[in-house]
């Protein structure tokens, strides 16, 4: 299985859409190993970049005091907690591709889709640009 990335995945922001972007390669990367060495570095790459996408994004959301930010930030600890799940699973061998094909796919497509694309839309009907709003938190 691969997951390809379409344009009509995009937000909005140039940055996130290239972070979301990159996340797409690494979870296709992960899909792809073949043993458990990979596999592991393809979910310890993926769980380190998460977690500083996910950064990224909820920076922005303070800064712009975005009113979902709590659910948002809940469905970014799951998947974390989520992602600790798969690397033990990996580590005890007792991972199920299927399983984690399912999980990332629905995570990443379903996120993007939803929770991200409300965040991009609440800032661009507050009257500031996605583009902006980062320019300004540097």
């Amino acid at each position: 299985m691969s997951l390809k990335w379409k344009d009509g995945y995009k937000i909005g922001h140039d940055e996130i859409d290239a972070q979301h972007k990159q996340l797409f390669s690494m979870v296709n990367d992960l899909l792809a190993a073949t043993d458990t060495a990979g596999l592991t570095t393809g979910a310890m790459a993926l769980f380190k970049y998460t977690r500083e996408h996910f950064a990224h994004e909820e920076q922005l959301m303070r800064r712009i005091n975005y009113p979902a930010m709590a659910n948002h930030q809940a469905q970014h600890d799951s998947l974390i907690s989520r992602l600790n799940e798969v690397a033990a699973r990996i580590a005890n061998e007792t991972i199920n591709r299927e399983v984690l094909e399912a999980f990332l796919s629905d995570w990443l497509l379903n996120h993007i889709a939803t929770t991200d694309t409300k965040l991009a839309t609440y800032v661009r009907l507050n009257g500031e640009s996605l583009q902006t709003s980062l320019a300004t938190e540097q």
